[in-house]
């Protein structure tokens, strides 16, 4: 099996709706590192549209690199958990949210340029404003799970999505939509998440890991899923190139894992500092 590269999850304790302890995260860690995934880059939520100042954005952001902390160094020298970044599954529906982030270096997925970014699941227009204003900064986005958002009325979902990208935005699907475990919440995920690899638009697909409360965040699952519809190579791309040329260039933690490099990444991701 190669090594794995995970860039969405929620397994910093008690600091979201993810993990509510230091065990319960060393737990899915484990697990993770048991299905194979060598590094990733652990992203709780900032929501931007409930910090209305700078001094909320840096206190929240303190708080989630405390509980990291915690958990590093009650990890701290395991040997069968992955290596682990620090960064943030950003909320910004639109420019001015984005755009009060965008020159911080505590913000982005493990001390890169990249920001993992979510528009809201009842998207309110086409958000281009907010991949143009990250790509302006001189930074790189990751959008969340597109495939689970409610698109207006109108709106070609998979053009909106090759839109973003022509703009500069990566594609990051979960990985429970190949399998449906989000139809009930999201009905037609499974299948605009299908649609999205069958065009070959995605670009990473990434556990979105909660902790032992959620379903379908099974790397090893969807890996399995996607050699049995031929899409093998596509699979490398998606969990291993794609997100290990991000995890490659981010500072980590844990690194007595010793992972090995993920597949065939050049280090091409650009550090913040």
């Amino acid at each position: 099996m190669i090594e794995l590269a995970d860039l969405h999850s929620h397994l910093v304790p008690g600091v979201d709706d993810g993990t509510t302890s230091v065990e319960e995260s060393l737990e899915s860690l484990r697990s993770l590192r048991a299905e194979g995934v060598g590094a990733l880059i652990t992203t709780p939520h900032l929501l931007l549209p409930r910090l209305e100042t700078q001094s909320e954005i840096g206190r929240e952001l303190d708080g989630h690199r405390r509980a990291f902390d915690r958990l590093i160094r009650a990890g701290a020298g395991a040997t069968d958990v992955p290596a682990i970044g620090l960064g943030q599954e950003i909320w910004a529906s639109n420019a001015d949210q984005i755009r009060r982030v965008l020159d911080r270096t505590d913000v982005g997925l493990g001390g890169t340029d990249y920001l993992l970014i979510e528009f809201g699941f009842q998207l309110t227009g086409t958000h281009m404003d907010v991949v143009d204003a990250v790509v302006a900064a001189g930074r790189r986005i990751v959008i969340s799970h597109p495939e689970r958002y409610e698109y207006l009325p109108g709106t070609d979902p998979l053009e909106l999505a090759k839109a973003w990208r022509e703009r500069g935005a990566l594609l990051q699907i979960n990985t429970g939509s190949l399998n449906g475990y989000y139809n009930a919440s999201n009905p037609g995920s499974k299948r605009l998440a299908w649609a999205f690899i069958q065009t070959g638009i995605a670009d990473m697909i990434s556990t979105d890991h909660h902790g032992s409360r959620r379903a379908g965040v099974s790397p090893l699952e969807a890996w399995d899923t996607l050699v049995a519809h031929g899409y093998e190579e596509y699979a490398e791309q998606l969990m291993s190139i794609g997100p290990g040329q991000i995890v490659n260039a981010a500072d980590l933690a844990l690194e007595s894992a010793e992972p090995t490099e993920i597949l065939s990444t050049n280090r091409s991701a650009s550090r913040r500092g």
